[in-house]
Order: C-alpha cells, then structure tokens, then sequence
C-alpha cells in the first residue's frame, strides 16, 4: 500500500469526464442503487462494488488503520471539480477536512481513542469503509477507478448500523460524530431519504411554450436541474391544473446572488417545534413527483398543528384541518379534511413511519367502509420542521440538512390583505412585495422573511412544490396546539365555518367514537389505539389513498355507495 503513495499526491489535473460530472451533480441516487433501509442499501451497493471493481474485500476483514492508508490513496486521485461541486450545495458526500494531513491529524486522535476503548473498535472501522466507499465512487474519476484501483482490493461496506443510546453516545462523542458522518450514504441511498415517484422521468421537465416565455422554469425547477435553479426559478404560484399555464405566475426581482449573502445573515429554512399555522393555497389529491393522468385540483384553506419536541418524550404530531373550496367539493360538510400524523421516539428507531389517521368530514358516521375514517401505517412520517432529530444515527431534518439556498429575491405574495376570520378564501391576485430567503430541497421550495422590518422577519412565509402543495401563512403562532387537537373530531380550527352534517354531527366528539377502517397489513398494531377499529382485509376489499400535500382519505372500492371526491 505505501509504494502507491508517492506518486499518488497530486490531485487529478485534468478534465474531469463529463459524465462524471453530471453525477456529481445529481444528488439523489437511482433506484437500483437504493436499499429500504441500512442493511439492504449496504447489500445493494456491495453488488454494485463487486461488479464494478474485480478485486474487493469485506468490511470486517480490514483494520481501521489499513483503511486509512487506502483512503490516503484515494485523496491522491481525487479530482477538485468534484469536491468543488459537493461543497458548494453541502451535500453530504463533500470532504470534511480541506487537507489530507487533517484529515490524517482527526483520524490519530480517533485511533488513540478507540485504543483506549477497544469496544468501538467495529464501529469505528465501519464508518472508515462506508467513509472509503464513498470517497472511491464518488471523488475518484472512472478512469482510476478502471485502472489504478482495479489492482488491489477495494473496501465492501458493513452492513450494520451501529447504535449508541445517550449516555454512550455522551462519553464517546468524538467517535460517535465521525462514525455518524462517515455513513451520511444512508441519507441517500436508503429509505430514509425521498424516493423518486417517477422512474421513467426522474427529472420532469416542463416544456417550455412559446405562448408563456419562462413559465416553465417558473413551474417547475428541481434541486437536481441542469441548468441548476437561480434565484428567481421555482417559484410557482396558485395552481389549478398540470399543464405550464395553469398557474398564476408572481413576479420576482434578484436582491442578492447565495455568494453575496453571508450564511449568518439567511434566515433559516427552519419552523419553530411547537406551532399552529393557517394557510390559503392549492392542492392536487394525486400527490406525484411529476403530472399525472388525472389529477383532481382546488384552492384551499388549511390549519396545520404542529408539536415535536425532541428532547421531551420524543413524540411528534402533525394535524392537518384543510377546507377544499372548489365547488365539487364544498357539499362534504365544506370539503373538510382531517389528516392527523403521530410517530413514537421508538417507532423512530424501529423504522416505523407510525400511524396517519385520516378523516373525510362530510362521511363521518355513514360506517367504518365509507371512508370517512381511515387508519394506515403512515406513508410519510412526520417532518422535522424544527431543528435536527437523530434515528438510527442520522441526523435528519425537513430542509435544514440537504436543502441548496438560491439567493434572496423580492417577491410578491399572494392573497395580501387576507386576515383570519375573512369571508371566502382571498384573492390570489393581490400580492405584497417581501423580500425572502429561497431555499429549494428535492422538488420544494420554502421561503423565509428576509425583511428585518417585518413582524415576521427569519419566519418561513411561503411553500411551494410544483404538484405537491402551494401555501401562503396568513397566520402564524409559535404556540402549543392545544391538547384536544390530536384526540377530537372537530377541534375549533380557526375558520369559523359550521359543520353540515345534521344527522352526525361532530362538536364534541371523539376520534374514539367512531369505527375506524384499518388499511395497513404490514404493521396494523400502530392503529390499535383505535377502539371499535373494523381491521379491513385489503384484499377483500380494496381501497384508493387519495393523497393530497394538506389533506388525504381513502375511497373504498366497494360498489356504486363508494364517493370519490
């Protein structure tokens, strides 16, 4: 190993091959090289290994030491366009250290450390091999890879996640926090990451039409886009349809390019951990990463609760009250939907997304099989909105890890004037101008006051996701939601709106009250808080999840007595 380190110091000078490149510059990895959870991706990739590269060895047949020579090799032909790329978006794959020889200085201390505690010893040569892996595939151009690395062994990775509880993670941070860095793979390539909806088009680009010049890229521009999204791209606006003129375009003016903001001055993409927010925007109930074939779209009101503090008992909540306002919808006790999301601190650690209770308002009471309560394994989680929350040894975060800031621009938002309590659902063409900090994760894209003037300066003011949900915050209070929000049918949400239902009226009621229809086979036992829950045989009887970004429900297949709406 040492006689391939003298020659190996000078870091790649050459062009780098533009397909190397342009995988650098994606930063979400394609399905075949994703795993549901740690120890499939770790399979998936060793196959992948194994096949790239003809001389490989397992993990557990190395020394930490004997990995940090490789990884010295490694360092010797990296190419910088790569690395350049990385750390301009954070992205988890850029080098933590600017030299070899601190990154050489980091790993001594680690070595003497683990001497001293001979129990991490696994741990910390694991990390080294997902570390090396990495540093292999994703900073070595392919031609090295082809020919310099082919000649000797290259690292598999181990397929165990090592986990410390609290105390053993205090007295052993130093190792603990280079272990947890080292396996930032699983971000990606895991299901603890967003998966593509759409495989046949990852990216989803919107054609542009010459009737509209720039709506397009207004539409639509994802974090992995080439061109990559300027400050002024993705911004959307109300939508009502898939097609590029089926939006209201808002109008946008550059203040100031990422470079020219220092990180200190941009306000965080970041929620409080306890708040209740009310909303007007757009939603489509077919929630899919690029258009669909049918798409069911309206203008709506909503009032989100949110409680997830971390370092209590670990319990997030999510509860979503959303009013849709279009005609074909209002005749359901006002198209109100209910969409309450819980997750354990343990169901965190098990990998289980934890329960969504959903509750179609206008059927509540017809019977567990009209759909108008629904309980499932939830098909998303709960976001962490507020600050960083740790499973599994990852850190995770809705848009505080991984998300790309793209500028500060003055924007005009929409509905101006609209205060809660208003009749109707405001105007979307009357717009304030606010200057706004735009950061975009995957296909989303959040907006912050940028205005220190403002009564809401360094607040999210803003979402956007070009299929996946628009909302404007009329209203938002960093308070605790109040306690019968998770357990009541129809806590008092803010709109003033009496419910339409004279024959089963809700005021007053339980979730408990009513017979629930179980959907979900793979872990049924997240539903059994529910009592007088029915426990549906999917395959007997099938259901429709029609999901929306703020509200969802399930449309039972059964016979003519079904409603969609």
């Amino acid at each position: 190993m040492r006689s391939l380190l003298l020659p190996s110091f000078v870091c790649a000078a050459f062009a780098a091959d533009p397909r190397d490149l342009q995988r650098a510059k994606t930063k979400v990895p394609r399905a075949g090289w994703k795993g549901s959870d740690f120890d499939s991706m770790s399979q998936v990739l060793n196959g992948h290994m194994q096949k790239m590269f003809p001389k490989t060895k397992p993990c557990q047949e190395w020394t930490a030491k004997e990995l940090q020579d490789y990884q010295e090799v490694l360092y010797g032909h990296r190419h910088a366009d790569f690395d350049s790329i990385y750390s301009s978006t954070s992205d988890n794959r850029r080098f933590r250290h600017p030299s070899i020889e601190e990154h050489k200085n980091h790993w001594a201390r680690a070595n003497k450390y683990v001497e001293e505690y001979p129990h991490l010893r696994d741990m910390h040569r694991d990390g080294h091999c997902h570390e090396a892996v990495m540093w292999l595939v994703h900073h070595v151009p392919a031609p090295e890879q082809q020919t310099v690395f082919a000649q000797m062994p290259a690292p598999l990775l181990s397929t165990k996640r090592h986990i410390y509880d609290p105390i053993s993670m205090g007295k052993h941070q130093e190792i603990v926090n280079l272990y947890k860095t080292q396996i930032t793979c699983a971000e990606c390539h895991s299901g603890t990451g967003m998966l593509f909806q759409d495989w046949a088009d990852i990216p989803g680009i919107i054609p542009e039409d010459p009737k509209h010049p720039g709506w397009a890229r207004q539409r639509r521009c994802d974090q992995n886009y080439e061109p990559a999204c300027g400050p002024c791209d993705g911004i959307g606006g109300p939508y009502w349809g898939d097609e590029v003129d089926h939006f209201q375009p808002t109008n946008c003016e550059v203040v100031a390019l990422p470079e020219d903001v220092p990180e200190a001055e941009r306000g965080s993409p970041q929620f409080a951990e306890q708040f209740i927010v009310h909303q007007l925007g757009s939603d489509r109930l077919i929630r899919t990463q690029n258009a669909a074939k049918f798409a069911v779209y309206s203008q709506i009101r909503s009032t989100l609760w949110y409680d997830f503090l971390a370092e209590q008992d670990g319990t997030a909540k999510l509860r979503h009250d959303t009013f849709y306002d279009d005609l074909g919808y209002r005749w359901l006790d006002n198209g109100l939907v209910t969409e309450i999301h819980t997750q354990t601190k343990e169901q965190r650690s098990a990998n289980i997304t934890g329960p969504m209770v959903s509750m179609l308002h206008g059927l509540l009471g017809w019977g567990q099989y009209m759909g108008g309560l629904t309980c499932l394994a939830d098909p998303v989680g709960v976001p962490v909105l507020g600050g960083k929350v740790t499973t599994l040894g990852v850190e995770h975060s809705a848009f505080l890890e991984g998300a790309d800031y793209l500028g500060r621009i003055k924007i005009g938002v929409e509905y101006d004037g609209f205060k809660l309590g208003d009749k109707g659902h405001g105007d979307m063409k009357a717009k304030r101008n606010m200057t706004v900090d735009h950061y975009i994760k995957w296909f989303l894209h959040v907006y912050v006051d940028a205005d220190p003037t403002s009564p809401t300066y360094r607040q999210p003011v803003r979402f956007y996701g070009p299929y996946s949900g628009f909302a404007v915050y009329v209203k938002f209070d960093k308070t605790v939601p109040p306690a019968e929000v998770w357990d009541h049918v129809c806590p008092d949400n803010g709109w003033g709106e009496e419910e339409s239902k004279p024959i089963h009226p809700c005021k007053g009621k339980k979730i408990l009250d009513y017979k629930a229809m179980i959907v979900e086979k793979a872990h049924p036992e997240v539903c059994d808080f529910l009592q007088n829950k029915t426990i549906q045989d999917v395959e007997g009887l099938s259901s429709n999840h029609i999901r929306g970004n703020f509200g969802s429900f399930f449309a039972p297949e059964m016979s003519n007595q079904a409603i969609v709406v």
